[in-house]
Formats: C-alpha cells, sequence, structure tokens
C-alpha cells in the first residue's frame, strides 16, 4: 500500500471519530462498534481492499447503523478528529487490536487530554500511552468499565473466582489462560477475542 493510500484510511478513519461525536453517539457504544467492525478489523489485519473506496456515510452506517444523509463538515480537524488520528497511529505503531487500545485509553480520556496532546510530537501520547496502559490489568479495566465484580463475573461465566483473581491481577496470566476462559470472558463482555492475544503484552 502507498503513503498516499494510508493517509487516505487514515483520513476517513479519523473522520469517523468527528461523525461519532457531532451525532452524540456515546463514546463506550461507538468504539465498542468500531472494535468489532469490518473495517477495524481490516486495518488490524493490514489488509487494504476495495471496501476502503466505500463512502464514509456507508461505512459510519455499517459501524453504526445510523443513516447520515451527507458527509459535509466530517473532515473538521478538531479534537474527535485528533482522537481517531491518534487511535490510528497508536495501533500502526504498536500493533495492538483497536480494542486493545479503546479499553487501556478510553475514548472519553482521549478527549480529555486533546488540549495537552494535540500540538506536541506523538511521541508524548505513545509515552503517555505506555503509562496508561499498565494502570490497570485487562480484566480490571473489563470490570471496571461495565460496572462488574469477580464473583458476579464467576457466577456468569463458571470460570473458578480464584483463576478470575488472577487474571485480574495479572495480565499475563490472563493471556496464558485456556481458551475456553477466554471465549468465555470474551463473550460475556462482548469484545472481540484478539483483545487477548499475544500480542497485546
Amino acid at each position: 500500500m502507498s503513503n498516499l493510500d494510508l493517509r487516505m484510511v487514515k483520513e476517513t478513519f479519523a473522520r469517523l471519530f468527528v461523525m461519532a461525536v457531532q451525532n452524540e453517539i456515546n463514546f463506550l457504544a461507538f468504539t465498542a462498534s468500531l472494535e468489532r467492525s469490518a473495517f477495524a478489523n481490516l486495518i488490524e489485519e493490514d489488509v487494504y481492499d476495495d471496501y476502503f473506496n466505500t463512502p464514509l456515510t456507508r461505512i459510519f452506517f455499517d459501524i453504526t447503523k445510523m443513516h447520515i444523509e451527507k458527509d459535509e463538515s466530517f473532515g473538521i480537524y478538531n479534537d474527535a478528529y485528533w482522537c481517531g488520528y491518534s487511535y490510528f497511529e497508536l495501533q500502526q505503531r504498536l500493533k495492538k487490536p483497536f480494542s486493545y487500545l479503546f479499553l487501556k485509553l478510553p475514548l472519553s480520556k482521549m478527549m480529555d487530554i486533546y488540549p495537552i496532546f494535540h500540538e506536541m510530537d506523538f511521541s508524548a501520547l505513545l509515552e503517555f500511552f505506555e503509562k496508561e496502559k499498565d494502570k490497570k490489568t485487562i480484566l480490571r479495566a473489563l470490570c471496571e468499565q461495565r460496572h462488574c465484580s469477580l464473583s458476579k463475573l464467576s457466577a456468569s461465566t463458571g470460570i473458578n473466582q480464584a483463576t478470575l483473581s488472577k487474571y485480574n491481577a495479572d495480565d499475563e496470566a490472563l493471556l496464558k489462560g485456556s481458551f475456553q476462559n477466554v471465549y468465555k470472558i470474551s463473550k460475556y463482555f462482548n469484545v472481540p477475542v484478539s483483545l487477548f492475544s499475544r500480542n497485546t503484552d
């Protein structure tokens, strides 16, 4: 893929965030839909096909099921655009799935830090992300985000609470967990299984 093509994909990705904010879509709902979308999955897999020539409004509909008549003004270079652009750059440089990036640095937090980081070199955001990702394990972040206790998760998935406590304390334990347990956790929180892949450690 040429640099020009990649810039076009990045531009489309960033503009989706502008559309979401302008249409007042819940941040968590938007990123949850985006991380499971064909658009995001193709980017993660470095597969760029004809889908990327699809009109922006159609891609937005595929992700959100919200129909937008026109896409005018969706190219505004604002806080939402910067967030989308930054998530794309994080994914390209760190090779983490979007589900991991959105979990460790939620869109609400990304919007909050825009005034501080948007004029700084991208290396500053990379450093910030490295610190943020170590503050909470994957399971702890999921439980806090969804207001779920380990006892409730254990009762719902059938996974022993002692095992969940190990996962909650150490990402390495979770990433080494059985596929059956990982699948159950993924299904319970409705997140992609790729969130728990080894490339997130």
